[in-house]
């Protein structure tokens, strides 16, 4: 369903002074924040609010058009959205869990917050790209071929599987094996000998019977 409620004269009798509001934007003496704190919802039933609001139906009606009518133009906006999807799911693997509510309560502490997040997120993907660039000369050297552009840019730097995001756990038992172990400190050296034995299982044995059950694990830790 259409509603022809776009109102051509009302744009019209605004587009001068809807001007003067864009230029400050335009050339960067005025940020999009203070326009629309200006002339945003709390400007409504002045002339200037309504005309911007026409104006806005008016793109919006052309935005529709294009992306039912033109396919190409449908599938780059997806992959856009696509592309903005897995930076978001970059940034919910980076920060699990949800913002203290102390740091939530002032503008300049939630700022920091985000700032920190892009950080770490422009580092991932950074850490990514250097390591397809790298992918991408081996490939070339190897097959002598030179890769399209068109099939590089449909892959992202979002990918976590080669990145720790969680740290790494040491755990120094040498120092203090002689409290936690003090029976088997013998030297420098403990050796700890755990076995999951199945009764009735040779480890040598190589038959049908013995290879259904569960094979013995040694496992020996030196200190």
């Amino acid at each position: 369903m259409t509603d022809c409620d776009v109102r051509l004269d009302l744009m019209e009798s605004i587009w001068d002074e809807f001007v003067r509001v864009a230029a400050p934007i335009q050339s960067g003496r005025c940020t999009a924040v203070e326009a629309l704190t200006r002339f945003g919802a709390a400007a409504r039933g002045q002339s200037v609010y309504d005309g911007g609001v026409h104006i806005g139906r008016l793109f919006r009606t052309v935005f529709l058009i294009d992306y039912f009518t033109n396919p190409v133009f449908r599938s780059e906006l997806q992959h856009v959205l696509n592309r903005g999807e897995a930076v978001h799911t970059v940034q919910r693997a980076i920060h699990i869990g949800k913002i203290p509510s102390e740091l939530t309560k002032h503008h300049e502490s939630l700022a920091a917050v985000s700032s920190s997040l892009a950080l770490l997120t422009n580092a991932v993907m950074a850490w990514n790209t250097m390591h397809m660039q790298r992918a991408v000369g081996q490939i070339e050297a190897m097959s002598g071929d030179v890769l399209r552009a068109v099939d590089l840019r449909r892959i992202a730097p979002t990918y976590l599987e080669g990145i720790n995001l969680r740290g790494t756990f040491d755990f120094p038992i040498a120092r203090y094996a002689d409290r936690v172990l003090p029976s088997l400190v013998d030297g420098l050296s403990v050796k700890m000998s755990f076995a999951l034995r199945d009764a009735g299982r040779s480890p040598n044995c190589n038959c049908h019977r013995c290879r259904k059950k569960p094979s013995i694990r040694w496992a020996v830790v030196h200190l």
